[in-house]
């Protein structure tokens, strides 16, 4: 805990504050339980981790200062105030204008006066005046010299504003304006540009083309050249280098998506790359190289094996497992816990990879002696990270996006969940009974899902490993699940999952279903469907039974209908729909004009019901 504390009190928050952040993180996890995990993780290789991710950003935070210094250089250059040194250039941004307002010389009232007015505003302002009133004030400033000077000399004003226009086309390149190129003339100046190194910089290469083609004209070409032309070309090299450079941080988010699609691990990361440089602004592209490409690395690993889909791996610490979890009894699903693993590269390999807990940092799952794979804290010794390391190839599975990921420890043996336990195996039946072949494919292939996966719900587990029954019999889920009464529902695009203690998890086809929801369905005490939706001999109809005893019948030129008690056991009796009453053509109801009588209706029947003589049927 003192190590901890000490990087958090000592470190510097300005070059390293994800480091600071972390420290401190640390630190608060240390005062609740002292032998924390993440204090140990932080210790051997964390504060490295983060200091590493620190100078990365702080490279690029200098980059960034290093840009606004020369703006300022620029500005200054342009402005005409001289005397400038590097403190100034590095000072913050009302300290800066504070200086310009000390150095601007009396013939600059505006620029002084602006300089005054912005020092007392707040950062929006400062940067305002920083890259633009500068220099739109110290213009006006010139135009009102000359105004001033035109009234005494006109041919002076005239001269004087040719030296002012080649001054401020030196300025914008920026080139340090030579005294005797300003006398010269128009042609001769231009010539004088185009011998200096910076236009031969490559990053000038507008303004250099541009002092090119001018010199083909006539006068009036060299002068608009001069006047206006050099800043046009200098906007021209500026929007180009922006381009350029956010391009080039745009590619890096490419290369990172390359990488992570590589992986076969990373798939949110590639997808939050993929949509960053396809779609975020400039800002957002800088924002995830600085801080978002960290955020994403959590996955979790989901089973492919038909009677294991919707299990995922997990591990509180030990042995791992493949696991869906327990079904909660009064909310519909809960997090699993512990199911979520930070996909960082291999500790013995940085090539492969390594699976970190998410919720005890510094454990990762690693191969025990006995080829079981367990959660378990980082020793720090080659052994450990070389069993702690797994190398990712294609799934076995025949689905290109599933992963496979090979012991780097033991080339050859896989992940597998073996009846749910997790072992490196190698599916060649010879060595241990986890070694069979059987399902060995499936077995080792993983799809990699999205962080901190949800319990698994016995409608889900059902629909997810009996195809028949869920995907080609039910079709895509259209409502999320619910609970009311103990019975679990869930709607699907073809009919309903329902799931009671004392059935397990059934399905109601449509129509039958809208039949069972308007006749009450969960909100009557005991209407639980005790089976699935059955397809009758006649190859025709269809059926569902209930507990009561109740039954809804099912045929394409009939419809649903609803039949229970006495009715029902007689109609039983007689065999359903097999029986000469055929199927019923009404629900139960009250016999017209006979008080407690009851009575269904069939294709060539009824079956009637009084508590005196019981059900009875008649035939038409």
């Amino acid at each position: 805990m003192n190590f901890v504390f000490k990087v958090y009190d000592k470190i510097d928050a300005t070059n390293f504050p994800v480091t600071k952040a972390e420290a401190y993180r640390v630190y608060k996890v240390m005062l609740d339980n002292n032998a924390a995990p993440d204090a140990t993780a932080f210790i051997r290789t964390g504060v490295f981790d983060f200091a590493a991710r620190d100078r990365v950003e702080r490279q690029r935070r200098q980059e960034a200062w290093d840009r606004t210094v020369q703006l300022r250089r620029e500005i200054l250059i342009d402005a005409d105030i001289v005397g400038f040194d590097d403190v100034m250039l590095n000072d913050n941004d009302q300290m800066f204008i504070y200086k310009v307002y000390q150095k601007a010389r009396p013939e600059q009232p505006k620029l002084k006066q602006g300089a005054f007015d912005a020092f007392g505003g707040d950062a929006a302002v400062w940067k305002d005046f920083i890259e633009n009133k500068i220099r739109a004030l110290n213009h006006q400033d010139q135009l009102d010299y000359l105004d001033r000077l035109n009234q005494e000399n006109q041919e002076a004003a005239r001269r004087e504003a040719a030296r002012m226009a080649k001054k401020d086309a030196c300025d914008k390149v920026p080139v340090i304006a030579v005294a005797a190129w300003l006398d010269l003339a128009d042609d001769d100046f231009i010539r004088e540009l185009l011998k200096t190194p910076e236009l031969a910089d490559p990053a000038h290469r507008e303004i250099k083309n541009a002092a090119t083609v001018a010199l083909t004209g006539l006068p009036a070409d060299w002068n608009a050249y001069i006047r206006t032309g050099v800043a046009e070309a200098r906007a021209r090299d500026d929007a180009r280098i922006l381009r350029e450079r956010e391009e080039a941080d745009r590619q890096k988010v490419r290369d990172i998506k390359a990488k992570a699609d590589a992986s076969r691990l990373r798939p949110r990361l590639a997808a939050a790359a993929a949509d960053v440089a396809a779609n975020g602004t400039w800002d957002q592209v800088k924002d995830f190289l600085a801080k978002g490409q960290y955020t994403v690395l959590e996955q979790a690993f989901a089973g492919v094996t038909a009677g294991r889909r919707g299990w995922h791996v997990r591990s509180a610490g030990g042995d791992a497992w493949a696991t869906p979890g327990t079904q909660p009894s009064n909310v519909v699903t809960a997090p699993l816990g512990d199911a979520t693993w930070k996909i960082v590269p291999g500790l013995a390999d940085p090539n492969c990879f390594s699976l970190e807990s998410a919720t005890r940092v510094g454990s990762y799952l690693r191969i025990a002696p006995n080829l079981r794979v367990q959660l378990a804290g980082n020793d720090g010794t080659d052994g450990y990270k070389l069993n702690a390391t797994w190398c990712a190839k294609a799934g076995r599975d025949g689905n290109p996006t599933n992963v496979t990921l090979e012991a780097k420890a033991y080339p050859g043996r896989y992940l597998r969940q073996y009846w749910g336990e997790l072992w490196a195996a190698n599916g060649q039946s010879k060595e241990n009974n986890f070694d069979t072949d059987g399902n060995f494919a499936a077995d080792i292939s993983w799809i990699p899902v999205g962080p901190n996966p949800s319990i698994t719900t016995k409608i889900d587990e059902r629909w997810l490993n009996e195809d028949w029954w869920g995907w080609n019999g039910l079709g895509p889920q259209t409502q999320p699940e619910n609970i009311l009464n103990g019975i679990r529902y869930k709607r699907f695009q073809k009919g309903g999952a329902f799931w009671s203690a004392q059935h397990g998890v059934v399905r109601i086809l449509d129509p039958l279903l809208n039949k069972y929801l308007e006749s009450g369905g969960r909100n009557i005490p005991g209407f639980i469907p005790s089976g699935d939706t059955g397809y009758l001999p006649d190859g025709k109809g269809l059926r569902n039974l209930f507990a009561g005893p109740r039954g809804i019948w099912y045929h394409p030129d009939i419809g649903p209908k609803l039949i229970y008690g006495a009715i029902f056991d007689r109609w039983a009796a007689l065999q359903y729909e097999r029986s000469r009453l055929g199927y019923p053509t009404s629900d139960e109801m009250d016999f017209p004009g006979v008080p407690g009588k009851r009575v269904s209706y069939f294709q060539h029947g009824r079956i009637e019901h009084t508590a005196a003589e019981g059900a009875k049927e008649y035939y038409n």
